[in-house]
């Protein structure tokens, strides 16, 4: 007999005591409100802006309207490029980020801290940062002034410095830390405390000669004070007022940034050019934070920073001709815009996607100006605060660089195409086809979560925007089928996640990925395509399992939609999908496929209206509708069109006859301009026509869903944005370059090391009988690869670590610069050439990993918003969706041990075979993990399935064999003794829940039959 104490119902838990059958049905309360849930999920409008979390609501007309054009120009701006080619890369992307940046802080206000008390870590940083700048300022307020030093013996120095710091520690040790003291002061105290010892030893170790040196006066001032306010925050906190710590919160990094401008200012670091830029965004921040002003709503401040960040981007789209022939040329101007530039982009940031990625970014512009003070490899020559911004902003290796044009080519484009489906009513034939293909089925509420995320992953490519979506209204349902909090949000998040790697849009990472592996989109997506389905077979496999050791059933089949009729009457909406990759697989360009895909969805849907408009709906029977009504109907949607294009026309042909001699340049945003102002013009001419449905394209639609896509893709160009700034230091610092020697460094010690202790373990006298030789140690790591899995488990280990802030652009760009470079060259041995699927297994790896922490723990974005949908625990909800998507952790190991997953350099019989034994293999890892199929599995079966799935997607015959031998072994026994038996321990019938006793479903406790003592039984 086995047993397992955890409790019945959960995942790992004791399946509820039951016979062969579950009898158990929800309470009619239950049902009914599952069957609500389904009808909100059918009345749903998927156009609103998902994904776009955090930005304000109920601006003014005023503001609506300013917001709706600027983001309609962004779109048209987009579109007419696609069409008559796009401009000069730094002209191009310029005007993206100028109307981004504008939008940005138009829709999303300043984020305020946490109230209530600060951890050690916030006073520590705090602590830190006052105490670094101070030291800063000593050295420039001394400067070279021999009446501003002691001169001094050394051991004197060090004699007083030890007497008061060891006293202060003394002390501290003899009253201990008051009881009066928070934790940010705990943490304050003790860095200060340390701070004043570091400083004292780089003071007495520098500029020293003879026993004697020179003491600043003011650094022993610094000195005295730190280790006086490190005392009375640890042991007399009543000192400082209660009032003093707002304000310090308030202002204490002001104050910082403050110091640090003035420091640069008199040190002569940089002139006003660069200081007096940054001081007007930090007063603009500090006041749109601080100064309730607002013009007409709209808080004045982010008004003014609005304005700055278009003219940031404008200007370079202005001037890219001079730009482009100055490049290299420290221009003053240039340096100043580009400051403006810089500095709002990370405001953005902190606003959009939060503290992290710009606490990175702000750590990498010190590192590229303070080269060479940093240790060891890290060392270099160091630039100038001019030249950083410089390589930085004006041309197109920092800023502008390849994130931000595939954000501002490809990317925007897949928005448009995802808006455009969303408003023909693709995302609701998809959880509707969801429904119908596994509502019924053993867990299928949960199992409703993982097809519908995986359906609009084809569209979104955002594991928070999938959560949030589907989340809202899968996981109640999947509550009320018997599914606790944490285990309803996991499925949600982890199955959210998985859109990010699913075809065609997969994020914008598979964008970037096209100009660091030199791939084409179509080869991508090829690569991609079965890892996908390894990704949501192996949830599918866990979720399923977990439903019937939990006792959980499908839903009555009255409350879903039809296959069958679904198929017929809305199966056309999958021809845009189909459109699409069927131009990618003919060799099209992903900007022309996606444009092509664009038109293909409003084609259909234009024509399916017309096709429709004579007839409608009786009792469930067509009937032909009065003339009158189809004139009017045809009418109302092909007026409005009509004129738009007419006018839209006129103004073109204005632009090529009349008034000539616009650059391109000038003419995309006369372009723009004019058709956004015409389109705003129809749109309130004929607002009584304005359809309510969501599947209906129309003018109206058309231009909400432009919109739409500019505001989904805020987001990702102020991530491209941020990404090319750390992109560009870790280039022109050669950081990239020196991090991945290290890496192949550390690999190569390891397995030295493991190769020598292996010789000397067979060349012993205990084994001198084997002959195995002194290549032996080698030979066998070598065989092992132990080389590439040291150098993949770091790459794991950095992507999953940088996944706790940035988002998955940023972690690609940063991995794929750093860590990329060290697997492909592992892999490439002893070849001459790198072949395609070395680069696209080592850059899917990274990638894979960086879309798998936003549901890692301890934050995980994806789980963050499932449990706020949820009510669960945060990061319970991450370790049950870590859990859902273990067999996803394995799975960037398989197609880097095996690339023929990726179908890369196969045939048909090859590929073919890989592609089944790979999805096969995922799914035994999957249920080897749940450990559970009729009944419990004892852990030397579950070790049996996930050895054997493992060696299923290995490229050697013999170990193929090897794996479908154990395979077929534990699954025939398991279907052998369930015959003997009788049956399973538990069938979940549908309808059924959970029989957790209380449970809000309101089921009754299962009846126990005979199998039910067997349920565990070897």
């Amino acid at each position: 007999m086995t047993s397992d104490h955890k409790s019945p119902g959960a995942p790992g838990g004791d399946t509820p005591d039951s016979g062969g059958t579950a009898v158990n049905e929800p309470g009619p309360a239950a049902l009914k409100g599952i069957e609500e849930d389904l009808q909100a999920l059918e009345k749903h409008d998927y156009t609103e802006d998902t994904g776009v979390e955090g930005t304000r609501t109920g601006l003014s007309s005023i503001w609506r309207w300013g917001v709706f054009f600027a983001a309609l120009v962004l779109a048209t701006f987009h579109l007419w490029t696609a069409f008559t080619g796009t401009l000069p890369p730094l002209q191009q992307r310029s005007f993206h980020l100028a109307l981004g940046l504008g939008l940005v802080f138009l829709l999303y206000p300043t984020k305020h801290g946490p109230e209530g008390a600060r951890g050690p870590f916030y006073g520590a940083s705090m602590a830190f940062s006052g105490l670094l700048v101070s030291y800063l300022m000593v050295g420039a307020a001394s400067g070279t002034n021999t009446a501003m030093y002691l001169y001094l013996p050394q051991w004197l120095f060090g004699v007083v410095a030890a007497l008061v710091l060891g006293g202060a520690v003394g002390l501290v040790r003899a009253r201990g830390v008051s009881e009066d003291t928070s934790r940010a002061q705990r943490g304050a105290g003790w860095t200060l405390l340390i701070g004043a010892a570091l400083i004292s030893l780089d003071m007495v170790t520098s500029e020293s000669g003879g026993g004697f040196f020179f003491l600043p006066t003011l650094g022993l001032v610094l000195v005295l004070a730190s280790t006086a306010l490190s005392l009375g925050f640890l042991c007399f906190p009543r000192v400082f007022p209660e009032a003093l710590w707002p304000l310090v919160r308030r202002w204490g990094l002001s104050l910082t940034g403050a110091a640090i401008l003035i420091y640069m200012l008199s040190a002569g670091i940089t002139g006003w050019n660069v200081v007096g830029p940054a001081a007007l965004i930090l007063i603009l921040v500090q006041a749109s934070r601080h100064v309730p002003l607002k013009v007409m709503g709209m808080p004045a401040f982010d008004i003014v920073l609005s304005a700055l960040g278009v003219f940031a981007g404008m200007y370079m789209f202005v001037n890219y001709q001079e730009i482009a022939r100055t490049v290299g040329i420290m221009n003053p101007t240039y340096v100043m815009v580009g400051t403006i530039g810089i500095l709002l982009i990370m405001v953005a940031a902190s606003r959009v996607l939060g503290a992290a990625l710009v606490v990175l970014s702000g750590a990498l512009l010190a590192f590229a100006y303070f080269g060479q003070a940093m240790p060891g490899f890290l060392r270099h020559r160091g630039s100038s605060v001019d030249q950083i911004i410089t390589n930085l902003y004006v041309g197109t290796e920092g800023v502008f660089g390849t994130p931000l044009g595939i954000s501002a080519t490809f990317i925007f484009l897949f928005m448009i195409f995802a808006a455009m489906l969303q408003r023909t009513g693709m995302e609701r034939f998809f959880t509707d086809l969801a429904l119908g293909a596994t509502g019924a089925s053993v867990g299928g509420t949960a199992k409703v979560g993982i097809v519908t995320s995986a359906f609009s992953g084809t569209m979104t490519g955002s594991s928070v925007a999938n959560t949030v979506s589907n989340g809202a209204f899968t996981i109640p349902m999947m509550k009320k089928s018997g599914y606790k909090p944490e285990y309803a949000g996991a499925v949600e998040a982890a199955s959210s996640t998985g859109g990010q790697i699913m075809p065609p849009i997969m994020g914008a990472g598979a964008f970037i990925m096209i100009e660091f592996t030199g791939a084409s989109y179509q080869q991508i997506l090829t690569a991609a395509a079965i890892p996908a389905v390894m990704f949501f077979v192996s949830q599918y496999v866990v979720v399923h399992y977990d439903s019937k050791r939990m006792g959980i059933g499908g839903l009555p089949k009255e409350m879903l939609p039809n296959l069958r009729r679904l198929l017929l009457t809305r199966g056309y909406l999958l021809a845009p999908v189909i459109a699409i990759f069927a131009l990618l697989s003919m060799g099209y360009s992903p900007m022309f496929s996606a444009m092509g895909a664009v038109l293909a969805t409003v084609g259909i849907n234009l024509f399916s209206q017309i096709v429709a408009m004579p007839w409608k709906v009786v009792e469930g029977r067509l009937r032909p509708r009065a003339f009158g009504e189809v004139v009017s109907s045809a009418l109302r949607l092909s007026l409005p069109i009509i004129i738009a294009a007419v006018a839209a026309s006129a103004l073109v042909w204005v632009l090529d006859n009349v008034v000539t001699g616009l650059a391109r340049g000038m003419t995309a945003l006369v372009v723009s301009v004019g058709i956004a102002l015409i389109g705003i013009v129809l749109v309130v001419a004929f607002r009584a026509w304005k359809e309510t449905s969501d599947d209906r394209l129309n003018l109206h639609t058309l231009l909400d869903g432009m919109v739409g896509a500019s505001r989904l893709a805020i987001p990702i160009i102020v991530a491209c944005a941020s990404a090319g700034i750390i992109a560009g230091v870790i280039t022109t610092t050669d950081l990239g370059l020196k991090l991945s020697r290290g890496l192949l460094g550390i690999a190569d010690s390891v397995t030295t090391a493991l190769a020598n202790l292996l010789t000397a373990i067979a060349v012993s006298p205990m084994l001198s009988w084997a002959g195995l030789g002194p290549e032996f140690g080698a030979e066998a790591v070598a065989s092992m690869r132990v080389d590439l899995f040291l150098i993949l488990f770091m790459s794991m280990l950095a992507c999953l670590i940088l996944g706790i802030g940035l988002p998955t652009t940023a972690n690609y760009v940063i991995t794929a610069t750093l860590a990329a470079p060290a697997i492909v060259a592992v892999l490439q041995g002893e070849f001459d050439t790198r072949t395609l699927a070395m680069i696209l297994s080592a850059h899917l790896f990274v990638y894979y990993f960086g879309v798998l922490a936003d549901i890692t723990p301890p934050v995980c974005l994806a789980a963050y918003a499932a449990s706020g949908i949820s009510g669960g625990d945060p990061i319970r909800t991450g370790f049950y969706a870590v859990r859902i998507a273990v067999a996803a952790f394995v799975m960037p190991f398989m197609f880097v041990f095996n690339p023929a997953i990726l179908l890369q350099d196969v045939t048909l019989f090859t590929g073919s075979v890989a592609a089944v034994s790979g999805v096969i293999g995922a799914a035994l890892v999957a249920l080897g993990l749940v450990g559970y199929m009729d009944r419990h599995l004892q852990w030397y079966k579950r070790l049996a399935l996930i050895l054997g799935g493992l060696l299923l997607v290995s490229e050697s015959w013999l170990t193929n064999l090897f794996g479908l031998f154990l395979v077929v072994l534990v699954i025939g026994y398991e279907r052998w003794k369930t015959k003997r038996e009788g049956g399973p321990t538990f069938v979940p019938q549908v309808g059924s829940a959970a029989a957790v006793p209380g449970s809000v479903t309101g089921a009754a406790e299962p009846s126990v039959g005979k199998d039910a003592e067997n349920g565990n039984r070897d």
